[in-house]
C-alpha cells in the first residue's frame, strides 16, 4: 500500500482524493475511506529549477508529477528524475508526508 488516503463511493464506485461527505458523481453519503494500491500512470511532469523556497532548493530542480492512479483519482507529487508522460509509476508518501512517485 501508498499510505496514500482515498474516499470511493459505495453506490457508483467512483474514488476521489480530497475528503467529503458525499460522492462529487452522485450525491450519495455511502462514502468509504481506503488507502490507494500506489499504481498510477504519469499524466503530465514538469521539472522545477527554480525553488519557491531555500529548504526546497534541490541542486538541477526536481520533478513534480500529476498521476492517475489506478483507483482513478489523479494526484500532484514529486517525481524522480526522468519520468516521463505515460510512464508506470509508484506513488508513496515520502517521511514529510507529501506523495512522490518513482518508476513501477
Amino acid at each position: 500500500m501508498s499510505g496514500v488516503a482515498i474516499q470511493s463511493c459505495g453506490a457508483c464506485g467512483r474514488s476521489w482524493q480530497f475528503r467529503r461527505a458525499a460522492c462529487p458523481a452522485c450525491g450519495s453519503s455511502s462514502v468509504a475511506e481506503a488507502e490507494a494500491g500506489g499504481g498510477g500512470t504519469v499524466w503530465s511532469v514538469t521539472t522545477v529549477l527554480r525553488a519557491p523556497l531555500p529548504e526546497l532548493d534541490v541542486p538541477g530542480g526536481y520533478g513534480i508529477a500529476l498521476v492517475t492512479l489506478d483507483e482513478g483519482p489523479r494526484i500532484m507529487c514529486r517525481a524522480e528524475a526522468g519520468i516521463s508522460i505515460g510512464d508506470r509509476v509508484r506513488v508513496a508518501l515520502g517521511e514529510d508526508g507529501l506523495p512522490r512517485a518513482s518508476r513501477a
